[in-house]
């Protein structure tokens, strides 16, 4: 995107600061492209042997750049779940700035579901560790909410596959993200005319559709 666009963008969105600014980078620089979105923002990244050994166990990886529910609805992303928008710090929460690996033929721990979030962290520490005995440099987490939000829209761009979606049964993907009380949120039921759905269910007891899916990253 050219900073005269981007300009235009401001104006229409009301930040007349920013607006302010581009024109005088224009002024000053000309109608030049803007970096790329990943370009601004640090992201941590996998050793060149580690991200070549998790490919060859087939994995993918996406570098996650800060988005959050908020960002990604302004960009067109789609939501069906309508709760969080009574959160709106909720909503604001970032990923991680980090590469993450996964699989998508192996995207749940088997047996992983009607755990508790405590048992499921203990089958995810246990699954990174045998996972760090292979390949050196990663490690397995249960990731937060804007983590799988933003890396299954990353997928749908790559694959046009639709991660949680009828693939996977439209399970979800367990968080650690607090919401209320001993709640923490959901992500999955990604159809493809509704969008993503963030739930929340109980941390302590377990569900069917909830499971644990572990997220690699560089240690």
């Amino acid at each position: 995107m050219a900073i005269e666009r981007w300009e235009l963008e401001q104006r229409q969105k009301g930040n007349v600061v920013g607006a302010k600014i581009a024109r005088v980078l224009r002024d000053q620089f000309g109608d030049v492209p803007l970096p790329s979105a990943e370009a601004l923002v640090e992201v941590e990244r996998f050793a060149p042997e580690a991200r070549e050994a998790l490919e060859k166990e087939g994995y993918v990886i996406y570098p996650l750049t800060g988005q959050s529910i908020k960002s990604l609805q302004e960009s067109g992303r789609k939501f069906w779940s309508t709760w969080h928008k009574n959160y709106p710090d909720f909503e604001a929460l970032a990923s991680i700035r980090s590469e993450v690996a996964i699989n998508p033929n192996r995207l749940f721990l088997p047996e992983s579901n009607r755990k508790t979030l405590v048992e499921q962290e203990a089958m995810v520490e246990e699954f990174s560790k045998e996972l760090g005995r292979k390949i050196k440099g990663v490690k397995a987490i249960i990731g937060e909410a804007p983590d799988y939000i933003e890396l299954a829209f990353s997928h749908l761009d790559a694959t046009s596959e639709y991660l949680f979606g009828k693939k996977y049964n439209f399970d979800y993907a367990r968080t650690k993200t607090a919401t209320v009380g001993s709640h923490v949120p959901n992500v999955g039921n990604f159809h493809p005319d509704d969008g993503m759905y963030v739930g929340h269910w109980d941390r302590d007891p377990g569900n069917d559709y909830v499971w644990a899916a572990p997220l690699v990253v560089p240690q």
